[in-house]
Parts: C-alpha cells; structure tokens; sequence
C-alpha cells in the first residue's frame, strides 16, 4: 500500500463514506489556511521571479530521525530502514537538486534520537511536549512510531504518517520506513512540508467515482468547495492543488486497484481526465516510481528558500558524495571461522574512504530480522561484541557511510562461537591491564593485581584465533607483578593477551599502531 497522510484540524464535511469502504491508508483531513497561504506566498514568490536561495547549486537540508520504542524502549525501527529510506528520499528529491542529511542532535549527541521510550508517543502521539523536548531546532524532524495519530478522525483509512503543521515535524508509522521504490510515504510527506497539497485538493474525503451523483462529469466544486480543475488548464490556478503541471485529479487512487485509471471520469466541461498517477502527492498505489511535477518542484525550492525555512542549518559540506565498498571489506573472523572466544568476538573490516560511520549487524539468520539482531553505530573499523552465545553461527554484515551518502553497499559474512569464554576467573586475580594501549613501541607492558599468588602462562594471539606468543609457567606472586613483554616487531593491528591456568582465563585486548 502507498503512504502517507497530512492530518490537521478541520471540517469532517463529507468524511462518512469511507467508513464503509475497504481499509486503506488515507489523509485525516485537507490542509488548512496556515498551509494554503505559505502555499500561495510561494506561488507570488515564483510569480514574482526566481526563488532566491544562499544554498548552493546543491542545497543540503538537515534532517533528524527519532526512533521511538514503547515504556520498555522496545519497537524502534532500525537504523538500516532508516538509512534505506534516507536514500529513496534523496532519489526523490535529487530532479531538483535538494539532499537530506543525517544532522546529530545538537544537545543529545547522537546521529540517531533513541531517548523517546513512552507508549503515548509510540502508539498516538498525545506526548507531544516530550516530542518537543527531544526536538532538532535546526533539521526537519521525523518521529517514527508504530501507530500515527494525531488524534483526528482518520474517516475509517489507516493513517500512514502525517505532517503536522502547527509543530513543523513529521510523523510516520515505522512499517512504512524501508526505502521501497513503490513505498512514497516520506517523500510525500516532506512536499507538505515544503508546503504542496494533494492532487485532489478538496475531494479529501470523498472519491469521484460511478456512485457519485452527476456521473461522469464532474460538480463545478468539490465536497469542500475548492474548485473541480479542468483538464484544458483555463482555471488551473485556482482549482485543485493551484499547480497548472499536475492534471486533474479528484482522489481517482484512493482504493483504485494499481497504478492505472481506467474508471472514466470527466472534468467540469465534460472532457475525459486522464490523471498523473504516479505523481507523489497523489493517492494511487504499487506505482514503480512516483515523481513531482516541475511546478511543485519550483514550490519546494520557493519554501525551502523562505523564511519560514531559515532555522534549517545550511552550513554543510559532505564529506563524502559517494562510497564505494569494496567487495573484500571483512576481515575477521573470516568466512565460518570458529571465534576463540564467544563472549569477547572482535569484528574487523577495512577502513573505507569517505565513510565516518559504520552501521554492523549480528543476527543468527542471514536476514537480519530476528529479536536477536544486535546493532551498533561505530566510527573505527572494527567492534569487539562481549554479548553473543556459545556454540552458534551468526552472520554479521557492515555498511559504510557519512551523515550525506548511506546508498552504500552493505558486505555480509558469518562466523561461529566457540564454547570457551574469556572471562572465566583465575583464583587469586584481582586485575590486570596493558599498558600503553595502544602499543607504539617493541614492548607491552602488563600489571597484574593478585590477591594470592597463582601459576599462570601468558598469550599473544591474533585476532583469528593464532597463538604468535606463550609464555608457560609464569609465576605470579601476590601483590602487584609487573612483566615486559617483546613484541619482535609485530605488524600493525589488533591483539588478545591472554592469562590463562586450569581454573579458567582472563583476556585483554590491545592494538599495535606504530
């Protein structure tokens, strides 16, 4: 199913029909005189000459997702999803040279917004202040839940997001966060935020179709009084959506099966309309692309250019505007290996030129969809995982990218724990650490804590698993040890030290960069 929905506070005037039809996702209600007259100020604007902006030939537009889990932080989309659908939105939006962007929250800190875990934002918005409290002050702002209300009548559809005007923030349903080609949820919300309306402006909540009184031609005005548009354009600015490029449409796609119209309508004057189903603000559904017109695009570039848009943060260069990955990212474990340890699993891949983040996933099936994926958001190439069972094969994969471009491609492999943990305690250690970590020299330095004396014997190993050091028959004595260790010029990388006896072992991870 396709989108969307702008749900403000207005008349219900004809809404009573679709309560008996089949469930679909629908608007709440029309756009109200605050959207309708930042609309006709951007059309004077355009009328007027060309939209100025002090955006570049590119304008890049913050963006900020919050991804809302339930009172027990459970639900939250994730942020592949996420990313999926950032990249479709900028696929929308590239025509006319307008980028999103991941914009870190500014007191939060984090790229993401995880903070919001309350049942009454996750299943209706009714928690608006701790929206507002979590707030970017200066990106656009979208809050993904699992229901989206705004606690109007929805006239008997399932609503999909919505834009919700008097706060200037977008609301979506996390099901219809995935980056499909024939899902236009986002960027369909985003042309009302940029101020466009329906194709079917005035016909919110009925459909023209053969039940319709005066079938096939079509009343003068809408169920809510805006005028019916006209296939020849003679009243183009004045009827409809106002943008003389997009056909007429009186809600043609709301329950119409695919992306083709065949039902016959006719205009005012009793011409056969023939609508632009695929256009974004429409309702028509499974469309294989959905696009704007060049007149709604002039629209948004008009809005993005107003006043009304200076508290986005427009100073921002990309550090990247294309990622390649390379086809051998992974590095270890490598390919079904058996790890050393299952509780201490060092994930390592290449560093990748123009990435600043890196998204990795472990799940048990190569899909990724079990309530086992673990998720972490790193900014170094590689990530130690202390929380995985013994004995199981996960697949792990990893996808590079910057706040810009996450159109990357993703690299996947798999890998098996073993039985054997890390942190078994040896009888008498209190603690240990290696010192200086990272290593820049030939020697590593560690310092045992024991509370009682034990024999031990001592490790280097790599991080597939190869013992490249044993020292056996170490004596620890009670109290502080302190032990020099050669490292006979050992390549750059990562490195397990290993205390281990018959009672069990302690690891401690450490790098050598020279």
């Amino acid at each position: 199913m396709k989108k969307f929905v702008l749900l403000l506070a207005a008349s219900l005037t004809g809404a009573a029909w679709m309560s008996a039809q089949e469930t679909h996702g629908v608007c709440g209600t029309t756009a109200d005189d605050q959207l309708t007259d930042r609309l006709f100020a951007n059309i004077e604007k355009i009328n007027a000459g060309p939209a100025v902006s002090n955006r570049g030939s590119i304008q890049y537009v913050p963006i900020h997702f919050h991804l809302v889990g339930d009172a027990s932080g459970d639900g939250k989309v994730k942020e592949n999803k996420v990313l999926d659908q950032l990249c479709a939105l900028n696929a929308a939006y590239e025509p006319f040279d307008i980028r999103f962007y991941l914009s870190p929250h500014p007191t939060i800190g984090t790229l993401f917004d995880y903070s919001i875990n309350a049942t009454n934002v996750y299943t209706n918005q009714s928690a608006w202040l701790s929206m507002h409290n979590k707030r970017h002050p200066n990106a656009l702002n979208v809050y993904i839940v699992d229901v989206a209300e705004s606690g109007n009548p929805t006239s008997g559809g399932i609503t999909l997001a919505y834009y919700n005007i008097p706060r200037d923030w977008i609301v979506s349903r996390r099901d219809r966060v995935n980056g499909q080609a024939s899902n236009s949820t986002l960027p369909h919300e985003v042309g009302h935020f940029f101020s466009l309306l329906h194709t079917f402006n005035g016909w919110d909540f009925d459909k023209f179709d053969p039940s319709s009184p005066g079938w096939p031609t079509a009343p003068a005005l809408s169920p809510l009084g805006v005028p019916c548009e006209k296939m020849d354009g003679s009243n183009c600015t004045t009827a409809g959506d106002y943008i003389c490029d997009t056909p007429p449409d009186y809600n043609f796609g709301y329950g119409n099966s695919g992306c083709v119209y065949t039902a016959g309508a006719k205009d005012p004057m009793g011409v056969l309309i023939d609508p632009m189903e695929n256009n974004m603000m429409g309702y028509f559904e499974s469309c294989s692309k959905y696009e704007f017109t060049a007149g709604q695009a002039a629209l948004i570039t008009a809005d993005l250019a107003s006043s009304t848009r200076n508290y986005l943060d427009n100073n921002f260069t990309p550090a990247a505007t294309t990622i390649t990955t390379p086809a051998d990212l992974l590095i270890a474990p490598a390919g079904n290996q058996t790890t050393t340890y299952f509780d201490e699993v060092l994930l390592e891949w290449k560093p990748v030129a123009g990435a600043t983040y890196y998204l990795v996933d472990v799940d048990i099936v190569s899909s990724f969809v079990t309530p086992s994926l673990q998720t972490f958001l790193v900014t170094s190439p590689s990530k130690l995982v202390t929380s995985l069972q013994a004995g199981r094969t996960y697949f792990w994969r990893v996808r590079p990218f910057n706040e810009y471009y996450v159109c990357a491609g993703v690299r996947q492999g798999s890998f098996k724990t073993s039985a054997v943990s890390a942190t078994h305690t040896i009888e008498g250690l209190d603690a240990w650490q290696v010192a200086p970590n990272p290593v820049s020299s030939n020697t590593l330095g560690l310092r045992i804590d024991a509370t009682k004396g034990f024999d031990a014997k001592l490790l280097v190993m790599t991080v597939t698993g190869q013992v490249i050091f044993e020292q056996a028959a170490l004596n620890i004595s009670s109290g502080e040890t302190s032990i020099e260790l050669p490292l006979n010029n050992l390549q750059n990388g990562f490195y397990f030290a290993v205390l281990q006896n018959n009672e069990g072992q302690s690891v401690r991870k450490f790098s050598v960069m020279r």
